[in-house]
């Protein structure tokens, strides 16, 4: 065997080197995403499991939500505020999330749902109402992903049958 055989041995066993390098790195760099995907997985939840557990703790929040949702006239002034803090902290979570998922940080199917539920909760007539009263503190790629939703006169699909006005006594029946 001469020296150019043993360097042309020696290029090829290199050459294996890196692509054994670029295989490991490319392994590495999915189980970061990964766990990267699951991080913010968990973050969400954690900030979506606060929000909702605020209902629970605090029943009157709950009284202020259906009503603020069905029509934001209504609220009293501290009703405002807290209705207005409330759905503000729901929509910038949504925001969060919609950013982070066009990082390709969460899975699709994780951003589906929580598009659907952005875009019943945009579609309540109390909701509408405070939306441009906010909507300047969003990004305008996000206010372009909702504001469809607002503009829509589809009616929403979340509490339907719970929340909807009560026909007074004796109207609606024949």
């Amino acid at each position: 065997m001469n020296w150019e055989a043993i360097g042309a041995i020696g290029e090829i066993l290199g050459a294996l080197g890196v692509i054994a390098s670029l295989a490991y790195l490319a392994i590495q760099i999915r189980t970061q995403n990964h766990e990267s995907q699951l991080a913010a997985t968990n973050d969400w939840t954690n900030q979506w499991n606060a929000f909702l557990g605020s209902f629970a703790e605090h029943p009157n929040l709950s009284e202020i939500w259906v009503k603020g949702i069905r029509d934001f006239s209504v609220l009293n002034p501290t009703e405002v505020i807290q209705f207005s803090s409330h759905l503000g902290r729901f929509f910038r979570i949504g925001e969060s999330i919609h950013d982070q998922f066009g990082q390709g940080r969460f899975d699709p199917k994780i951003w589906r749902g929580v598009e659907r539920t952005l875009e019943d909760i945009a579609r309540f007539p109390g909701v509408k109402v405070w939306w441009p009263t906010r909507s300047h503190w969003y990004s305008d790629e996000f206010v372009h992903l909702v504001q469809p939703w607002f503009d829509s006169d589809e009616p929403q699909r979340m509490y339907f049958d719970q929340i909807q006005p009560k026909p007074e006594d004796g109207q609606g029946q024949s």
